[in-house]
């Protein structure tokens, strides 16, 4: 903590203790006011008891004690709702005017920034004319200029530090005076017999729902079979796809053999990823077709296509690849056989740029 710090604290501290001690001398005075007030009814009623007047005029003379006693009752509470008006609208104002001393301290701040780096920059410059204006060699006059960029580098981020040091003492002392405003508008309405206001009660969280549990009985290590799987080909909705081929990722090898070497070397060469094949049982869409016939056309359009792995459930996501710009370079048609009863299938090769693992 700052030198400057603990003196804002300190002060801080002070002004609480004597506001406290005032608070509580004031609070003090009050509920003897208050009390005497009683006291007095008391005491008037008493001696119209004592005297000798008779029943209907003593009766009369403690309607009236009890009026005036209603009356003086009623002065004092409405006097505390207006002195806690009072509170709050100078508490309102308080807050205000720590607002807009705060607004003013950042422009302020601001504008010393800004004068501060134009100083700066003048002075920047005119070293620089003066080295151009020198008779250093050419190299020389670079390696100055260098370095004078390199001091009104530093200058600069030492002015950015200073403002923002500034700004956060702005900010210490706008929540030390917001504070210190509602602590005393606090002791105000506790001298004045108003409880201080609790905060709002945030209603409890609800429980947290757990999720059904999952009939996926695999563990981490273990291998799916009966695969399930989903495949989503960009923006094209072309049906359900049955087979997936050809995700492959590998590195070129570079051989080379140098020195006294006898037997060749390899070094990794560039990444390449292999073609997936896509499968899918011919419905009536001429989607997929007419994103090859487009590409044979010129018209190159690429889509990223997604594989997920599902569990045994059905539900369950355990891993996926993300296959990014893919474009067609081969569709294959049907393979027609009047002796087999096998469904059509509708094949497409794209070519992968990259291939990404999302989650699992």
């Amino acid at each position: 903590m700052s030198k400057f710090s603990e003196s804002i604290d300190k002060a801080k501290n002070k002004v609480k203790k004597a506001t406290d001690d005032a608070a509580k001398d004031l609070k003090k005075a009050r509920e003897d006011g208050e009390k005497k007030i009683d006291e007095a009814k008391k005491t008037a009623d008493k001696k119209i008891d004592d005297s000798g007047l008779p029943d209907p005029v003593k009766k009369a003379a403690k309607d009236a004690t009890k009026a005036g006693h209603k009356a003086a009752k009623k002065a004092v509470d409405e006097g505390k709702k207006k002195a806690k008006e009072a509170v709050e609208e100078a508490e309102k104002k308080a807050h205000e005017a720590i607002k807009e001393a705060e607004k003013k301290a950042d422009e302020a701040i601001a504008e010393a920034e800004k004068f501060a780096k134009n100083e700066v920059k003048k002075a920047s410059d005119k070293l620089k004319d003066i080295i151009d204006d020198s008779n250093l060699p050419g190299p020389l006059k670079d390696l100055a200029k260098k370095g004078v960029d390199e001091l009104k580098k530093l200058a600069d981020k030492g002015i950015d530090d200073l403002k923002k040091e500034a700004s956060g003492m702005v900010d210490d002392l706008k929540k030390d005076a917001d504070e210190m405003a509602s602590h005393l508008k606090d002791k105000a309405l506790e001298v004045l017999g108003f409880e201080k206001e609790k905060p709002a009660v945030k209603p409890p969280k609800p429980p947290a729902v757990k999720p059904p549990a999952t009939t996926n009985t695999s563990r981490k290590f273990d291998h799916q079979g009966v695969f399930r799987f989903k495949v989503q080909l960009g923006s094209i909705q072309a049906g359900a796809f049955t087979a997936v081929d050809g995700l492959t990722a590998e590195i070129e090898p570079i051989e080379y053999q140098g020195g006294m070497d006898m037997y060749s070397r390899q070094i990794p060469g560039r990444p390449k990823v292999s073609p997936v094949v896509l499968k899918k049982g011919w419905i009536n869409t001429a989607l997929l077709w007419d994103w090859m016939r487009k590409t044979m056309e010129g018209e190159l359009k690429f889509e990223n296509i997604s594989l997920t792995l599902v569990a045994d459930d059905n539900q369950t996501e355990l891993v996926q690849y993300d296959c990014l710009d893919a474009w067609p370079s081969r569709w294959n048609g049907f393979q027609l056989d009047a002796s087999s009863s096998n469904a059509m299938l509708e094949e497409l090769e794209l070519q992968v740029r990259e291939v990404k693992r999302i989650k699992g």
